[in-house]
């Protein structure tokens, strides 16, 4: 008969997949390579949600949630000016007008922090307490517990938290906000169910129905960001009315698919 899974199985795999991730792009990062600060921010993000929604797990958290937040703040200042000028540079082609070399000197002189960051041994310390997190464990009770009595409640707490979010939206004072507030919930739920590969499909459900909705709010949020932006740096720009547009189809999607939630 084969042995029923710990509830801490998946979960710590999961958890040291990323702690493997900070370690690997650091230097990346330090280099500026193309990519690198987008996962590294990654996996800044699940080890914190991580940390919060299965802490009951862990006897002791070497890994502290508030240095990994200053962290995801440091990578989070070049990559949001990166994802303006990536697309930013497809919408122009080969044109660089000087709002666009602007924010692309922005970005460049925003690596110089951030390498710096990244070296500092606040960073050594934090990715040591990860590493000892990943390597050297201490469980809780619960962590020997049977998957669906301990990690059942938590996907589903997570679930309800987004259907939460989801219903704030219609009413809201600030849909923009609102629909960002959503995102984030989505992005929860999604690793904490992608963490609870044990509990098998429907986690994976859950987990792949929460990616779609972060991948629609995301394009609608990128979308209020670049219009933002052009607003106040390039208001002539062609450009500008090319983001709205997108925009209103994005915010189509979104609509569509909360009415068929609804419909559900």
């Amino acid at each position: 008969m084969t042995a029923t899974p710990s509830a801490v199985t998946g979960v710590h795999t999961y958890l040291a997949l990323q702690v493997e991730a900070l370690h690997e792009f650091r230097e990346p990062v330090i280099r500026a390579e193309p990519d690198a600060v987008h996962r590294m921010r990654v996996a800044t993000r699940r080890l914190r949600s991580l940390l919060s929604t299965y802490s009951g797990l862990y006897e002791t958290m070497p890994l502290n949630r508030r240095r990994l937040r200053w962290l995801a703040d440091e990578l989070g200042t070049v990559r949001d000016l990166e994802v303006l000028r990536m697309r930013f540079a497809k919408r122009l082609g080969d044109e660089r007008p000087d709002w666009f070399e602007a924010l692309a000197e922005q970005e460049r002189l925003a690596y110089e922090p951030l390498a710096r960051a990244c070296s500092r041994e606040r960073t050594t310390k934090l990715l040591a307490a990860a590493q000892a997190m990943a390597t050297a464990p201490q469980y809780s009770a619960a962590a020997a517990q049977p998957v669906e009595s301990v990690l059942g409640p938590i996907v589903e707490a997570s679930r309800r938290d987004l259907e939460r979010a989801l219903d704030a939206i219609d009413g809201a004072a600030d849909p923009d906000a609102a629909r960002h507030t959503a995102r984030n919930a989505a992005k929860r739920t999604r690793y904490t169910a992608e963490a609870a590969v044990d509990l098998g499909e429907p986690a994976a459900a859950i987990a792949s129905g929460a990616k779609r909705l972060q991948n629609l709010f995301g394009r609608c949020q990128d979308d209020v960001v670049a219009i933002r932006y052009l607003e106040a740096h390039a208001p002539e720009s062609p450009v500008l009315e090319r983001e709205r547009q997108a925009h209103a189809k994005h915010l189509a999607k979104v609509e569509a698919a909360l009415a068929e939630r609804s419909g559900s």
